[in-house]
């Protein structure tokens, strides 16, 4: 069986907490994005490789515990990126592991997979939107209702085919480091950055509100806001790069194919090693043998 799964980075969000995990979520906005996460069943002596790499992975262990199955096997993964940089890539590997583990049992549905990994990945307080922002897809996903798939909803957002998505990776924050940190302004903005996005859903005002976003919030500073400003300037005021954002630590640009190459080069000259997505059309595949 081999599992394709976008990544997925949030623009803005606020959590919304119940005492059943179930029915703890965040409504937000975000982008899914390709290259995909790639996961096959593997042969080694290793619960969850990333790369050819073996991870443990708290969550991982949650998800086995809770869906009741064996770690004799383990799974592969391809990705494009790390954890903990903010690419949701921790919701990918725990929703492939399980699909890939439960896919030869009786307790195989996509929901109920889903239902699981995004229970693991809340009580270990590594995400709370990612889950269904994956396994939905589509482009621009915007949460309307918190949760898992058959419990949760979305709303999916069409954008250009033209719009390239440029990271650069300013170092490491967990989801629980960034909750400590900046939990209170998070559920404060992002209730009302969420308000203001309903009025409009466009593309535009999602990087607008992700910028403000963060700005707020201060995992964007203002040192390199102004930084990003002046040496985007060009770029920004001819409509070429729509806008820019902070989640965690993993600055995300919204550009236009046409200006791709120039803007990668001034961030790799300015900011750091750039990383270019497409946006994902898609959302969870599952290509059984």
């Amino acid at each position: 069986m081999r599992v394709i799964i976008p990544l997925h980075i949030t623009g803005f969000w606020y959590v919304v907490e119940s005492y059943n995990p179930v029915f703890t979520g965040s409504l937000g906005a975000g982008i899914t994005l390709d290259p995909p996460v790639i996961a096959e069943e593997s042969s080694y002596d290793c619960e969850l490789l990333i790369n050819d790499e073996c991870v443990v992975s708290p969550v991982i262990v949650t998800a086995r515990k809770l869906a009741q199955i064996s770690s004799d096997s383990g799974v592969s993964l391809r990705s494009k990126v790390a954890l903990g940089n903010g690419y949701g890539l921790s919701a990918a590997s725990t929703l492939a592991y399980l699909i890939i583990k439960t896919g030869n049992t009786n307790r195989y549905t996509l929901n109920k997979v889903s239902i699981t990994a995004h229970v693991a990945e809340v009580l270990n307080k590594t995400g709370y939107g990612d889950v269904i922002a994956e396994f939905y897809g589509g482009g621009l996903v915007l949460r309307t209702q918190p949760g898992p798939p058959s419990i949760g909803s979305v709303d999916i957002i069409p954008v250009s085919k033209s719009l390239k998505v440029v990271t650069v990776v300013l170092g490491s924050l967990t989801t629980t480091e960034m909750m400590l940190r900046y939990g209170f302004k998070i559920n404060e903005v992002g209730k009302s950055v969420y308000r203001k996005f309903l009025e409009d859903t466009t593309i535009e005002s999602f990087v607008d509100l992700a910028h403000e976003f963060s700005l707020s919030v201060g995992m964007l500073s203002n040192d390199l806001d102004t930084l990003l400003k002046s040496k985007l300037s060009k770029y920004l005021s001819n409509g070429c790069v729509l806008g820019y954002f902070i989640k965690k630590k993993l600055l995300t640009v919204i550009v236009e194919d046409e200006c791709l190459v120039e803007v990668t080069d001034v961030l790799s000259r300015y900011v750091g090693l750039p990383k270019v997505f497409n946006i994902a059309r898609h959302g969870l595949i599952v290509m059984p043998k």
